[in-house]
């Protein structure tokens, strides 16, 4: 029984890690796909920078699945 549990609690803990690594890893992909897109219109780079911004809070919290979703539909605004 205590292997069970030791064992579950170390998948909830490196899935939790795993996700915090791959939201962070999204958003530097956002980075990147923001760098290189020449041409937003002022309200198109506020719609991102307003997501982005969401994206990190929701980080900060914990909620990751959040900031995936931000962060998505900002690289859907990106094209």
């Amino acid at each position: 029984m205590k292997k069970l549990f030791l064992v579950t609690i170390l998948y909830l803990l490196s899935s939790s890690h795993g996700m915090a690594n791959s939201c962070l890893d999204a958003m530097k992909q956002l980075d990147d796909a923001i760098a290189e897109t020449k041409q937003l219109t002022r309200e198109e780079a506020k719609e991102i920078k307003s997501l982005k911004e969401q994206a990190k809070e929701a980080y900060k919290e914990g909620n990751k699945e959040d900031c995936q979703k931000l962060i998505s539909e900002a690289l859907d605004l990106l094209g």
